[in-house]
């Protein structure tokens, strides 16, 4: 609500056609953020509309052990006015690049070089930048892994309130990538870039018409969607689970008398499974959600222990399992179980 009134109360456009106020006269106080005196005759109309071109050059060191990820990128901001705007009552705003920052940590793999000046672009003031090279943080979401899709941010601040600037993705030039990424990690394809806009509320008091808040900040997110050729890994982490069901379900394939070896077969599989299962969460990070991973692991010794279950209930008269007595409809039984459970996991 407070923002809605800034922005409405902010613009000298709506002060006159509410006030009738006569040419000339002052529609908008210094003393209110950011504390220019304005004039009905200003061309100023706040707040700023500053707009972002990005253009993705290279992503790589893409790991899931790994909080951070490569980025080289150029971008450029765009304004409606000339980077020193003076007012009818001879007072002095600068619009530069000052206005906008890429969050980044600080660090010796990062780079972002000074934005210079390119003068008018198709009624538009451009400040422009050719090279930037950061690792920048990202948070993996890998409730879905190994078919999972990872959102790289890179996010753009205001260093001003929303009742002076205000940031959107260009309609001259959206968001763009390079055609191929050759240091990208095999397995991981690039499929596409968007924005987002975001409210970051800061520290810092200013004085409104409605009297005194916090800052209000605007953030423009750029993510670049990744995903997974899940496909491939999903046999790379599992096949020894995958070998431990097979194992056990052979023993539909032996003579109920032979209840000694089919146990021991069963068993064996059992093993096999949680073997895997070790393998697949050493090679993850550390996270306290429960992922696909995990349940495609518990899903297949679970399936295993059924084995085991009917193979005891088709060996003991006083447990009755109905059609699964017989071998051959506990095998069909079980494969198609296999089947349809992996398929809800991974599809769905």
């Amino acid at each position: 609500m407070i923002l809605g009134l800034c922005l409405i109360r902010y613009s000298p456009y709506t002060y006159s056609q509410n006030l009738n106020i006569q040419k000339d006269s002052v529609v908008r106080s210094g003393d209110i953020y950011p504390y220019i005196e304005l004039l009905a005759s200003d061309s100023l109309d706040l707040p700023l509309k500053l707009e972002i071109e990005l253009f993705v050059k290279a992503i790589r060191d893409l790991n899931i052990k790994d909080g951070y990820f490569y980025v080289e990128t150029s971008d450029a901001f765009y304004f409606d006015y000339d980077s020193l705007y003076i007012s009818k009552s001879n007072q002095k705003l600068r619009i530069n690049d000052n206005l906008v920052s890429l969050l980044y940590p600080e660090g010796d793999l990062t780079f972002v070089g000074k934005p210079y000046y390119d003068g008018k672009l198709q009624d538009k003031y451009q400040w422009s930048r050719e090279i930037i090279e950061a690792n920048l943080p990202h948070k993996w979401d890998l409730r879905d892994y190994p078919f999972d899709e990872q959102k790289l941010q890179i996010v753009y601040r205001a260093t001003e309130d929303t009742c002076f600037v205000r940031l959107y993705e260009t309609e001259l030039y959206p968001p763009t990538m390079s055609d191929n990424f050759p240091y990208l990690l095999d397995g991981f394809n690039i499929e596409g870039i968007s924005s987002r806009k975001n409210i970051f509320r800061g520290f810092g008091i200013i004085n409104t018409p409605e009297g005194q808040r916090n800052e209000v900040k605007d953030e423009l997110i750029f993510e670049v969607l990744v995903s997974r050729k899940g496909a491939f890994l999903y046999f790379k982490l599992f096949f020894g689970a995958i070998l431990s069901f097979i194992i056990s379900y052979l023993v539909f394939f032996i003579d109920k008398k032979l209840f000694e070896t089919r146990i021991t077969l069963s068993l064996g599989g059992i093993f096999g499974a949680v073997g895997n299962k070790y393998f697949v969460e050493s090679s993850m990070p550390e996270i306290q959600v429960l992922t696909k991973a995990d349940l495609i692991n518990n899903l297949i010794i679970l399936l295993i222990i059924m084995n085991i279950f009917l193979v005891i209930a088709q060996q003991q008269k006083n447990l009755n399992v109905g059609i699964l007595e017989d071998n051959r409809n506990a095998s069909i039984f079980m494969i198609i179980f296999f089947i349809v459970t992996n398929s809800i996991i991974i599809l769905f």
